[in-house]
C-alpha cells in the first residue's frame, strides 16, 4: 500500500520535482562557487593523469555490451587513478593533505546544504496528505531553516558514518572479481549487496523526518519513536525500499546510459522526491492516519501496538 500510494502522490505532486531540482540547481552553484579553487587544480591533475580517457574508455566498454570483468577492471583502475593523484602533490598548488581536507569539506558543506531541503518538503508533503492543501515550499523553507539545520547536522553522524563503511566495503568486494569461479557472478552479488545495504540505511531513517514534522517530536525524540516503529514493522518496510531502491537504481543507470548522463537532471530529484514520499506514506500507514492520495482519502489499518507510540 505504501509504495503504491507514494507512486499516486508523486504523479499527482509532480511539480514536487521541479522543486527539488531548482534546489539542487542553487546548491549545485553554490558549491562550485566554493569549491572553484580547488575543483581548478584537480581538474587538471586528473585530466593530465589520463581519468578522463580511462572513463571514456568504461563507457565504450559498457556501451559495446562487453564483459563485466573488463569493465569493472576498467572502473577500478579509474579510481586507482583518482587516489594516486590525490596522494600527490598537485603541480606544487595543494599538497595532498590539504587537498583532501579541503574535499572533505565541501563534501560535507554539499551534503548540509542538500540536506536542508527534506523538512520543508515533508512539511508541504504533510498539508497535501492531512488536508489536500497547496503550502508553498519557500515558506516552510525559511520558516524551518533552524531546525532543519540542526535535523541535518544530527542527521550527518549517522549517515555519513554509515556511507563510508558502505563505500569502504563497497571498494573491498571488488576484490570478488579476482576469486576464481566467483568472478562471473561478482556483479549480481555486489549489486544484491548494494540494493540490501541501502534498503536498510533508508528503513532505519524512513520515520525519522516525519515523526519530526508531522509528529511534532523534538529530534532525538523523533528519531527514536520513528526506529521503534520502524522496527515493529520491520520486514513490511524493508521490503519496501528493497523494492524501491531496486527500480531507481534501474531507472537511473538505464536512463543515464541512454541520455549520456542528461536524463539523470530529471531522475535523480524524481528519486529524491518519491523517497521523502515513501517515508510519509509509510508513516501515515503505520500510525493509522488517514490521508489523500489525489482525490481519494485512504485509511489505513493499525493494529492497535502501532496505535501507540
Amino acid at each position: 500500500m505504501s509504495f503504491k500510494n507514494a507512486i499516486k502522490i508523486l504523479i499527482n505532486k509532480f511539480g514536487l520535482v521541479w522543486i527539488v531540482l531548482l534546489y539542487l540547481v542553487i546548491c549545485s552553484a553554490i558549491v562550485v562557487g566554493l569549491s572553484v579553487a580547488v575543483v581548478i587544480p584537480v581538474t587538471g591533475a586528473m585530466l593530465n593523469a589520463g581519468v578522463g580517457e580511462q572513463m571514456t574508455q568504461l563507457f565504450h566498454s559498457i556501451m559495446n555490451g562487453e564483459g563485466a570483468t573488463v569493465w569493472v577492471a576498467q572502473l577500478q583502475q579509474t579510481f586507482d587513478t583518482v587516489l594516486r593523484v590525490l596522494r600527490t602533490d598537485l603541480n606544487g598548488a595543494l599538497n595532498s593533505t590539504t587537498l583532501i581536507i579541503l574535499i572533505t569539506l565541501i563534501l560535507l558543506v554539499s551534503r548540509f546544504l542538500i540536506g536542508l531541503y527534506e523538512l520543508p518538503l515533508v512539511a508541504v508533503l504533510e498539508g497535501a496528505m492531512s488536508a489536500d492543501a497547496r503550502i508553498g515550499f519557500t515558506g516552510k523553507f525559511i520558516s524551518k531553516l533552524g531546525l532543519s539545520s540542526r535535523y541535518v547536522l544530527t542527521k550527518m553522524l549517522f549517515t555519513v558514518s554509515f556511507d563510508v563503511a558502505f563505500y569502504t566495503s563497497l571498494y573491498y568486494m571488488f576484490a570478488l572479481f579476482t576469486v576464481k569461479g566467483l568472478a562471473l557472478f561478482a556483479p549480481f552479488i555486489m549489486m544484491i549487496a548494494v540494493i540490501l545495504i541501502l534498503a536498510f540505511r533508508y528503513t532505519l531513517i524512513s520515520l525519522w523526518a516525519p515523526s519530526l514534522v508531522v509528529g511534532g517530536k523534538k529530534i532525538f525524540p523523533a528519531l527514536f519513536s520513528g526506529v521503534k516503529k520502524t522496527f515493529k514493522n520491520f520486514w513490511t518496510i524493508y521490503s519496501t525500499f528493497i523494492i524501491s531502491w531496486t527500480i531507481l537504481i534501474a531507472l537511473n543507470i538505464l536512463v543515464g546510459l541512454f541520455t549520456f548522463g542528461a536524463g539523470l537532471v530529471i531522475t535523480i530529484p524524481v528519486s529524491m522526491t518519491f523517497i521523502n514520499i515513501l517515508n510519509m506514506t509509510i508513516y501515515y500507514n503505520k500510525s493509522g492516519k488517514r490521508y489523500y492520495t489525489d482525490a481519494v482519502v485512504v485509511t489505513p489499518p493499525v493494529s492497535a501496538a502501532d496505535e501507540q507510540e
